[in-house]
């Protein structure tokens, strides 16, 4: 079984790059300073020797070997002579003069340099010069290395120290960048989360610091403020339409039903009663487009107390069961719901409860009543079941027609969408549109499933705090 690769967030990304490349940025440097300073402090050592060894040529060359025999002898007697190698030798390299016995086994018997790493001869390390005087004599100087290898190490452990400092400023610089990008960010998605819940005033805060984040939440925020415009616009001709039309229409209603008082022979009569039912469809469709768009802006006025839902759905079976029976359907609730709520029926019980609208969830559970009974076949099962968990009251409604494929599902929450196998029963393809609505107000959510048949299952928060598993 694979196992999906952690995910880091950008925030977190972007710290951690910061933090490589600073580190490593560091550690360049430190290299670069470290071999730097040993390069500067080798040619300080080779400096001094080639002043040395030129000083001496010339005081051969003056004085020949007897002279600068007596200035080695002189130098080899000095009190910093320990930190420095002095040795004249001969054609065949045995001692004349100087502070060793003999010429050290490490170094070439030629002119040039030679660097002498610490043995157990030679316990410390040394930088050798040798010189050919007229192919008679060898002039060889050495230098103690130490105090400069001493520096070289103090250089290396202020440097680890930096590093470690580097890193410690690294690692917190990139967890204050993470904290804060991802604070930023976290404000960006909130603020997207809330207005596709409906709060379509909100705007994504801006921290005034001018830089893209600030320059971002800028843009989206007039492209908000645009798209709400547009929004407003829409709605504000919907509602006017719908509110002109539905006054006019309510009069002609009115004026129909009037009419079907004088009207004499049953052709007649049908006439004026179909009319009427078209006016009552058209009514009933500017009803839900004004509900539909008052739940969606908030401005509609809710009656928010708690709710037994068992209670509530017996009621609505009850209005809509001589409708089913028209069809030759029946409607079962489930017998663990209706045992206990033939018991408890009248009592306070112990039932988890919802806290809703009243009237919208049972307009709610109505709408989706009503169309398992309009679009299930004839002489077929209706099942309704309501479960719940330790958070939610879970409402599913089950009937044995054709259902809504899957690839419509959402589009059947937008207004006025039908499916075309629907086209040709009555309707106005608000219902489920408004159903949406009022579980979003509720924070509740809706689900589809085409298994046997078609199942919408409405799951809405409980209220209070849950004492039984099963209602």
């Amino acid at each position: 079984m694979k196992t999906k690769a952690p995910h880091l967030s950008l925030s977190l990304k972007f710290a951690l790059s910061f933090g490589a490349i600073f580190i490593i940025s560091t550690l360049v440097f430190e290299a670069v300073v470290s071999e730097t300073s040993e390069y500067f402090m080798e040619k300080e050592i080779d400096s001094k020797l080639q002043t040395k060894i030129s000083d001496m040529r010339g005081v051969y060359e003056l004085g020949g070997i007897d002279l600068l025999t007596k200035l080695i002898e002189k130098r080899s007697a000095q009190s910093d002579a320990e930190t420095r190698i002095y040795l004249l030798a001969d054609a065949d390299f045995q001692k004349l003069s100087g502070n060793i016995n003999h010429w050290p086994a490490g170094v070439p018997r030629i002119a040039g340099w030679t660097e002498l790493e610490d043995t157990d001869e030679n316990p410390n390390e040394y930088r050798f010069l040798a010189l050919n005087l007229d192919d008679k004599y060898y002039l060889l100087l050495g230098l103690d290395t130490i105090k400069e290898e001493e520096l070289e190490d103090y250089v290396f452990l202020i440097f680890l120290g930096a590093v470690l400092f580097s890193i410690t400023g690294g690692c917190a610089a990139g967890f204050f960048l993470h904290h804060n990008l991802k604070n930023r960010l976290d404000l960006i998605s909130n603020t997207c989360t809330d207005i596709m819940q409906g709060h379509f005033s909100h705007r994504i805060p801006v921290s005034h610091t001018s830089d893209e984040i600030d320059v971002m939440a800028h843009t989206l925020n007039a492209m908000l403020d645009r798209i709400e415009t547009l929004m407003d616009g829409i709605r504000h001709v919907t509602d006017n339409i719908a509110h002109d039309l539905r006054t006019p229409l309510t009069r002609v209603h009115g004026r129909l039903e009037s009419l079907l008082v004088l009207t004499k022979g049953d052709k007649n009569r049908q006439l004026v009663e179909s009319t009427i039912a078209e006016v009552d469809q058209l009514l009933m469709t500017f009803t839900a487009l004004l509900s539909i768009s008052r739940l969606e802006t908030g401005e509609l006025e809710t009656n928010f107390k708690p709710i037994r839902l068992p209670h509530l759905v017996k009621d609505t079976i009850e209005i809509y069961e001589p409708l089913a029976e028209d069809k030759g359907q029946q409607i079962i609730l489930n017998d663990a719901l209706m045992s206990q709520h033939t018991d408890n029926s009248r009592s306070s019980g112990d039932k988890p409860l919802i806290s809703g609208d009243c009237d919208l969830i049972a307009q709610c559970v109505s709408n989706l009543l009503d169309n398992a009974i309009k679009y299930g076949p004839e002489n077929s099962v209706i099942t309704i079941r309501i479960d719940n968990s330790d958070t939610h009251v879970t409402l599913s409604i089950h009937d044995q027609g054709n259902g809504i494929p899957e690839a419509e599902h959402k589009k059947v929450l937008e207004r006025f969408y039908r499916v075309e196998s629907s086209r040709n029963l009555p309707g106005n393809g608000l219902g489920l549109a408004l159903v949406s609505a009022v579980i979003h107000l509720h924070n509740g959510n809706m689900k589809f499933r085409n298994e046997k048949g078609f199942q919408v299952e409405v799951s809405l928060p409980i209220a209070t705090p849950l004492r039984t598993t099963k209602i």
